[in-house]
């Protein structure tokens, strides 16, 4: 259905936002743009994120270690950003139709494309699921929230989110079969 593709770019291009966000500069403090970084994709400076959820999407490394947790994110907090902008971008892409009028939306993807999906997918819930406070074995609170209390669509959208990706693990999963 069209209202689930444009909920999914919705989402898709917030996450995208929210990963772009907050970057330092690969410039040097004059000004200049310090060579090591374009040539390995390393900050030197990678601050610890406030957002819970993107503290999620990209956590500690070493959770005992503030100096090594920093190096970690040092050294690959930008290329992880990276890779989830461009999973993001390769959802969007296969979601741009020359009839934005239709219906009824179907995909085609390839396996790397069903990849970005996935991760995507997965970096969705977790936003989501971080921002609702959601816990392994919860689903009685959800279950008895209100029918017009804001979560409870928030949270509705989370188990749609779910029920994508397992349906799409499955597509693949019978795709590679017929090979």
């Amino acid at each position: 259905m069209r209202a689930e593709a444009d909920l999914l770019i919705s989402l898709v291009r917030q996450l995208f936002e929210l990963t772009r966000a907050d970057q330092p500069s690969d410039e040097d403090e004059d000004g200049s743009e310090d060579p090591l970084t374009s040539v390995v994709g390393m900050r030197q400076d990678q601050p610890r994120p406030t957002d819970p959820v993107l503290l999620r999407l990209f956590p500690d490394g070493y959770a005992d270690d503030d100096a090594a947790a920093g190096d970690f994110r040092r050294y690959t907090e930008h290329g992880l950003r990276e890779a989830k902008t461009a999973n993001a971008t390769t959802v969007l892409a296969s979601l741009t139709f020359a009839d934005d009028t239709a219906d009824r939306v179907e995909v085609t993807l390839d396996p790397a494309q069903t990849g970005a999906w996935l991760r995507t997918l997965t970096d969705l819930r977790l936003a989501l699921g971080t921002r609702l406070g959601v816990t392994e074995g919860d689903e009685e609170v959800w279950d008895q929230l209100e029918a017009d209390d804001p979560r409870r669509h928030v949270h509705d959208v989370y188990d749609w989110l779910g029920w994508v990706q397992e349906t799409l693990v499955r597509a693949a999963s019978a795709g590679l079969g017929r090979r």
